[in-house]
């Protein structure tokens, strides 16, 4: 039996970094490509970390994307006559309920389906896998192709981890099996080796984020947290195609600027399974 086409699903931040790097040094299987996903709404630190791997893996490195998914939201949202409900990309932004509907709870609003995973992360990585296994753009996946997608989920988070949706493509994780470690030990494994440790990869504006990465951003890294709440702001003044009332960033459902990220983080933080943290 041939060997799987071997793909590690790269987003450039601690855990995946990890499985390149340890690829690259024979320490886990020669991986046969990694593809970098791009919605052009990363931290800048996921950039530097990707120039970083780039100059130090001679496994063959892509950089893919579905176009920049802040900007297609923010035209969605100002030209919603053009656009149906989930045609954007859709991020699970909290809705505060405008007054007088019956839609959902006036104190609660609710979350937005999310799409932007599929549409943005896992739908430009499988049109790059068909392009370099040498298949066509759509249609019927020959039985004799097999891929092997390596996830960087740790024993940690087990919980987040998840089969594919088709049968050409195995999803594994190599942090949890074979090598059993947990977040805390890749962060060590980066500086036991004099390497920087990367921060976590995910969009400036993912409504996912605790209260302590908003606190982060707020505090180290203003022009991101400006850039962010400029992005919440252009929202607002728009309409997003088939979503009544107003869209925000914060569990809070106020505006991140006047939003309570100072206050503890309550509850295990609900995290974006196929696109958060790696």
């Amino acid at each position: 039996m041939t060997e799987p086409y071997r793909v590690l699903s790269l987003g450039a931040g601690l855990q995946s970094t990890l499985l390149l790097l340890l690829s690259e040094q024979g320490i886990l299987p020669r991986l046969d490509a990694a593809i970098f996903a791009d919605t052009h709404w990363e931290p800048a630190a996921v950039y530097e970390t990707l120039a970083w791997l780039t100059a130090r893996t001679s496994i063959p490195l892509y950089r893919v994307s579905a176009g920049n998914l802040g900007a297609d939201v923010l035209q969605a949202a100002h030209h919603s006559e053009r656009r149906t409900a989930g045609h954007c990309g859709q991020p699970p932004f909290f809705v505060k309920d405008a007054p007088n509907t019956t839609y959902a709870h006036a104190d609660h609003g609710g979350r937005l389906w999310r799409k932007c995973t599929a549409d943005y992360k896992i739908v430009p990585i499988r049109q790059k896998l068909r392009e370099l296994l040498g298949l066509k753009a759509t249609g019927r996946v020959p039985a004799s192709v097999r891929v092997e997608q390596w996830l960087g989920f740790t024993v940690d988070e087990m919980g987040r981890t998840f089969c594919s949706d088709v049968n050409w493509i195995t999803n594994t994780f190599p942090l949890i099996l074979p090598l059993r470690m947990r977040r805390e030990d890749c962060r060590r494994w980066f500086e036991d080796s004099g390497y920087p440790v990367p921060s976590k990869s995910s969009c400036t504006f993912c409504p996912f984020h605790d209260n302590r990465y908003w606190r982060d951003m707020r505090d180290q890294r203003p022009e991101e947290w400006q850039h962010t709440i400029a992005f919440e702001m252009q929202l607002h003044r728009g309409r997003l195609p088939g979503v009544r009332g107003t869209p925000y960033l914060h569990r809070s459902m106020v505006p991140l600027a006047q939003a309570p990220i100072d206050n503890p983080d309550t509850g295990q933080l609900l995290l974006c399974a196929a696109c958060m943290g790696h």
